[in-house]
């Protein structure tokens, strides 16, 4: 039996600062699949250059923009659109409305594909209305970062979150990878670890 093709995404703010806060971006590339964060996510990430991560987040989507997709949504373009009217229009939840939509477009995920939906937030998920929702996989970054340990991918989970403490970051430690059918999780940890050559 095969495993199935798993794809990341990564749908709010909280892992891309985490990670790069504690300079640690390329762990998102580690799976060797595709990265697809929503448009209106990179955008709260980066809005303001002076904050924590910002800079680094942008640096990295330019140097690896082969392997990162920035997903446009209608939700990111219809905002886009309101500003250009009134510059300080504003949309609340505008990265949650566009994470969903990317999840919820109909072709993102084909045949036996499965999903790791990347967040920190909760609300994300609880809103997507998908029939095939049991081809998706929410882990927060703590979930992601133990998985890379225990498949010798990174030395230490806990080393990333202290660096990023020591940045200024308070992460979120909520873990959320035993929740999900085992089926999942084995495609998952298929995913995470290395290529044998």
């Amino acid at each position: 039996m095969t495993t199935p093709r798993v794809c990341l995404y990564v749908l709010d703010t909280g892992p891309l600062i985490t990670l790069a806060a504690a300079d640690s971006l390329d762990y998102l590339l580690y799976p060797n699949v595709q990265v697809v964060i929503p448009d209106a996510v990179f955008y709260e990430a980066t809005r303001d250059t002076a904050k924590l991560g910002a800079q680094s987040v942008i640096e990295w989507v330019k140097q690896h923009h082969a392997r990162i997709e920035i997903a446009v949504t209608n939700s990111y373009l219809n905002f886009t659109a309101a500003r250009e009217v009134n510059p300080r229009a504003y949309a609340p939840n505008l990265g949650e409305q566009a994470a969903i939509e990317v999840i919820e477009e109909p072709d993102r995920l084909q045949a036996d594909e499965k999903a790791i939906l990347l967040c920190e937030e909760t609300a994300v998920t609880k809103r997507v209305t998908v029939f095939q929702k049991d081809k998706i996989i929410e882990l927060g970054t703590m979930d992601f970062l133990l998985l890379l340990e225990e498949a010798q991918r990174i030395q230490s989970a806990d080393a990333v979150f202290e660096r990023a403490l020591q940045k200024g970051r308070s992460p979120s430690r909520i873990e959320k990878f035993s929740d999900h059918p085992p089926e999942l999780r084995a495609a998952v940890r298929a995913t995470l670890s290395p290529t044998k050559t």
